[in-house]
């Protein structure tokens, strides 16, 4: 076929809206090969591109640019590029043309032959020619893409043409409204500017993007390409900000804005303001700084949004930052401040309102003054020195003459906010030397103040200031800076009647911690431990002491060692009563878990902890325990979970390595069915076991012999403790098993000690455990032979003769499904796989459907409903909604034959239903779900404890969203009689639920 026809039929094609790609294909082909010119080509085109017909004009132009946009570049030799390139910009006034015209300047742009000379004429010719607004957007976002891709291949030639180009754009960008174009033009702004001067169109320039500001526009939900509102005005804010020649148009403009009634408009003012500081010239801010200031007064003091508070005093920052001149010399700071009353310098619009405040009666905005002060004084070391000048005297004074304890407090307060501005050691004031027998004197504890409710602000207040005394740079000697932590922690630790300055006190020592670790370890950390060791301490208080412990190690790693090392040798040496020492275990557990599982945790690390707290303590508690002192289960679980903690975190090796010891001490009391004095200590044994990684050697001669042992121990022991330890270690060992062969090899050795679930005598407690541990082992990693054990289980609760262990068998699928500390789990590297659990509800579910309509027995029935809760409670979502219809009946039986937990979890599903799938139950919403949910509601019914009365009243909250009034208005009588009931329960939080669920149905249809 001839160059001629394949125009033709790509023409024809192109009409029809017909799938051109094998014709474009075999056009770009030919061309590559050299068997037909580009030349060629437009000949061939040529009957189309003079046309009279705009129709046939603009078909022709679009066939050269889908071939010129998918020829590689060197098919395209330098004359035809020159010829196409003024070809194209005659074609510029053809507005039919210009879409597909600029599609194919795009492709020519991108050659490297394409020259300076070229990029020019074209882009003269483009702003000439081209009223771009009148076109649509795909044609508007392709000129601007062109103009972004000419800065970069062609900035010799944007910088030539200089002013005209700066014009050129701005009159494309002129009415721009499409986010998708005005992105690609903000963003394309900084680069004109880096290379253009604007100074003399600066004034245009700025005025085609300033009508922008503030720029709101709605996101498109569920379209992750689609532009969002933030970096759209990310955008528009860099290209404000990126000439200096803006700042003179632009600030009068944003002062004015920071006076809008959106808060988002305030925002995005003041944080414009804060990128201009960058750029602008100083000059420019002056004349509108008073203005600026009064604003951000006003902004602070009706204090009505946060985020715009922050936002105004981050620009007052910065800006005072740009105007502030150099630091002042030694001496001159008193001259400067003389200057700045004489010659009204700018910080006289803040130091003015600031003294003014600080020497009235009655002190207003104390907060705010102080918020203003600190920012100003942060943003140089000139303007920190002076407002410190400044203000220290003033404040001085007037505590010496103050026995107000609301102005002390006040004074101290805004004190506090210049000392915090001080803390950089770059901005420093000079007169901190001078001012630092007042300051010690201010912050010094009065104890002729009760810590009471009434005057613990002034308490509090003061400790603040001490804080940041310590903080500040070279501030206070060793001494000085001993005895300030001395007096935090005295705040922190003795019982004082307004608990806030307890809360207060150990807030700060978190904070000096990060800053003052070697302080805190020698003075704090001390103080803390004695306190503990006091005889009888409070529970409250030793609660309390270990919280602040707690919170201190987590914030500060340089504390972390010694603080676990003082909480292990207060346990070990007896000091603290079995229940405090229990507690103290929890917050070392919480804290370990919580620097175990952070980002700056590494195996090093969490190797440290073990070796100097969680092992020792682990060997003190297996001798105490051998010993005859047995610690309590509390304590024992808690250095389990510290373990696990840790533990994870080691490589392989090492974990192999750390179990050798823990093997030669207690691998013979768990592999024996004997009684022994170790025994209550084998969780600790069973969760280092359970952490390792599947590739940890454990040191046994074979892994099948181990397991078996384990197995025939937990069916002979009569220790639950021992039983419970064996199990979950059978059930880590075969779920991380090398392989799904050795899997089942394992599994098999298991089930070789199953009996017959119908033969009553010889199912025991035991045999029914090990079934739910094998079962949660295998049917996590999806494998099959787990379902055998789950059989087993619905046959032993199903049968018709009784079993005494039926009722355990269905409690026990949450052992299957539910979670555990350290046993199969996915924190201790256990196999989890994928749609498992879909598997299993797919599975079970039909069983115990069958098995509910098939039984008589009342009991049958209501295992089976306790299996289907524990199955549902532990189901993700979107299994159990997929087949939400089979189980409603059988839920609406839960909750008339379960209590406790279980019905709480059965009304739970029932809420999740009327929140997702409320068609679902509509028809028995009044017949059978309403009336069972009220009955959950009465206390005088045992079964209806706390947690299932706020479940049915969570779900009663919701059913008025969900239907129509009209739907079930038959009820809402009986429903406020039984919420109005339902207010005087004897719990708070079940009173609360009511009370929001009364209102809700009292209003409901009004």
């Amino acid at each position: 076929m001839d160059v001629q026809r394949l125009v033709d039929a790509y023409v024809i094609g192109l009409g029809d809206n017909s799938d051109n790609s094998s014709l474009l294909q075999t056009l770009s082909q030919r061309i590559v090969s050299g068997d037909t010119s580009l030349l060629e080509l437009v000949q061939a085109l040529g009957s189309y591109l003079a046309s009279d017909e705009a129709s046939r004009r603009s078909r022709g132009i679009h066939v050269l640019s889908d071939v010129l946009n998918n020829i590689p570049q060197d098919a395209i030799p330098v004359q035809a590029a020159t010829k196409l390139t003024e070809f194209f910009c005659a074609r510029l006034s053809d507005a039919t043309c210009v879409p597909r015209v600029l599609t194919s300047i795009s492709a020519l742009l991108r050659l490297p032959l394409f020259t300076d000379q070229l990029a020019v004429g074209f882009l003269n010719e483009l702003f000439k020619e081209v009223h771009v607004q009148s076109f649509q957007h795909s044609t508007r976002s392709t000129a601007y893409q062109l103009l972004d891709l000419a800065i970069q291949k062609h900035p010799d030639a944007i910088k030539s043409m200089g002013d005209s180009f700066v014009l050129g754009f701005a009159q494309m960008l002129d009415g721009e409204k499409d986010p998708r174009s005005l992105i690609v033009a903000f963003q394309t702004i900084p680069k004109i500017v880096g290379l253009v001067d604007v100074k003399n169109n600066a004034e245009d320039l700025f005025d085609v993007i300033f009508c922008y500001f503030p720029i709101t526009f709605k996101h498109r939900d569920g379209d992750p390409s689609a532009i969002t509102p933030e970096s759209l005005k990310l955008a528009l804010r860099t290209a404000l900000t990126c000439s200096p020649y803006f700042g003179s148009l632009a600030i009068k403009q944003l002062v004015n804005k920071t006076s809008a009634t959106s808060a988002s408009a305030k925002i995005d003012a003041f944080e414009t303001l804060v990128a201009g500081a960058r750029v602008y010239s100083p000059d420019d801010f002056k004349p509108e700084l008073e203005n600026l200031v009064e604003q951000i007064r006003e902004d602070v003091v009706m204090a009505a949004n946060d985020a715009v508070v922050d936002a105004a005093l981050n620009s007052l920052e910065a800006v005072y930052g740009v105007i502030s001149p150099t630091a002042p010399t030694e001496g001159d700071a008193a001259g400067q401040i003389m200057d700045i009353a004489e010659n009204s310098s700018p910080l006289d619009y803040v130091l003015k309102e600031a003294i003014f405040q600080l020497t009235a009666d009655e002190i207003k905005n104390p907060d705010q003054t102080g918020k203003i002060l600190r920012a100003v004084a942060r943003s140089s070391a000139y303007n920190c020195s002076v407002v410190s000048d400044a203000v220290f005297p003033i404040v001085t004074e007037r505590l010496d003459t103050t026995e107000a304890l609301t102005v002390r407090r006040e004074l101290m307060d805004i004190l506090n906010y210049v000392l915090s501005a001080n803390c950089d050691a770059s901005r420093t004031a000079e007169c901190l030397e001078t001012e630092k027998a007042n300051l010690l004197n201010i912050y010094r504890p009065e104890s002729s103040i009760p810590v009471d409710n009434e005057h613990g602000f002034l308490h509090i207040v003061r400790l603040k200031g001490i804080t940041l005394l310590v903080l500040l740079p070279e501030f206070l000697d060793r001494n000085e800076t001993a005895v300030a932590l001395q007096t935090l922690a005295r705040a922190a630790i003795e019982q004082n009647v307004d608990e806030n300055v307890n809360k207060e006190g150990a807030h700060l020592l978190v904070q000096l911690a990060q800053s003052n670790p070697e302080d805190i370890k020698s003075t704090v950390l001390p103080m803390f431990f004695e306190a503990l060791r006091e005889e009888m301490p409070s529970v409250n208080k030793v609660s309390r002491l270990l919280n602040a412990l707690g919170a201190v190690g987590v914030a500060a790693p340089n504390v972390l060692l010694v603080l676990l090392q003082g909480l292990v040798s207060l346990v070990v040496s007896g000091d603290l009563a079995q229940a405090h020492s229990s507690s103290a275990v929890a917050t070392m557990r919480k804290i370990v878990e919580a620097v175990a599982t952070s980002n700056g945790s590494t195996p090093s690390l969490c190797q440290e902890i073990l070796l100097l707290a969680v092992a020792p303590l682990a060997d003190w508690a297996v001798e105490a325990a051998g010993s005859g002192k047995r610690p309590s289960d509390k304590l024992i679980s808690e250095v389990a979970k510290a373990t696990v903690a840790v533990f994870t975190k080691l490589d392989p090796k090492v974990q192999a390595e750390k179990l050798k010891p823990m093997f030669e001490k207690l691998f013979p009391t768990i592999s024996s069915a004997n009684e022994s004095e170790l025994v209550p200590v084998l969780p600790l044994f069973s969760a280092a076991v359970c952490s390792c990684w599947p590739q940890t050697a454990l040191p046994v001669d074979d892994i099948a012999t181990f397991i078996d042992g384990l197995v025939s121990v937990a069916l002979a022991t009569t220790s639950e403790v021992h039983r419970n330890a064996c199990l979950e270690i059978v059930a880590t060992v075969i779920n991380k098993a090398k392989s799904p062969a050795a899997r089942t090899e394992l599994a098999n050795i298991v089930l070789k000690h199953t009996s017959d679930p119908g033969s009553v005598a010889e199912v025991s407690e035991s045999l029914v455990l090990l079934h739910h541990w094998t079962a949660r082992a295998l049917v996590n990693c999806n494998d099959s032979t787990g379902y055998k054990c789950v059989r087993w289980l619905v046959a032993l609760i199903t049968k018709e003769e009784a079993s005494p262990h039926a009722r355990l068998a269905a409690d026990g699928f949450s052992i299957i499904l539910g979670s555990h500390s350290w046993a199969v789990a996915s924190a201790t590297h256990g196999v989890f796989k994928l749609l498992a659990k879909q598997r299993f509800y797919t599975t079970v579910l039909p069983e115990i459907t069958q098995g509910f309509a098939n039984s008589t027995s009342d009991s049958v029935k209501t295992n089976l409903l306790v299996v289907l809760t524990n199955v549902v409670q532990h189901m993700p979502k979107n299994v159990l909604m997929s087949g939400i219809k089979t189980i409603v009946p059988l839920l609406m039986s839960a909750v008339r034959l379960t209590d406790g937990d279980l019905k709480a979890a059965s009304i739970s599903t029932i809420t999740m239903i009327i929140l997702e799938t409320p068609e679902t139950i509509k028809p028995d919403i009044t017949s059978s779900v309403i009336p069972l949910l009220l009955a959950a509601t009465s206390a005088a019914d045992q079964s209806n404890t706390i947690e299932v009365r706020r479940a049915a009243l969570g779900a009663l909250t919701l059913i008025p969203e969900k239907y129509s009034y009209t739907s079930i208005s038959l009820v809402t009588k009986d429903v406020v009689r039984a919420l109005a009931k339902a207010r005087d329960d004897r719990k708070r939080l079940v009173r609360t639920d009511a009370v929001e669920a009364y209102n809700k149905w009292l209003s409901f249809g009004s």
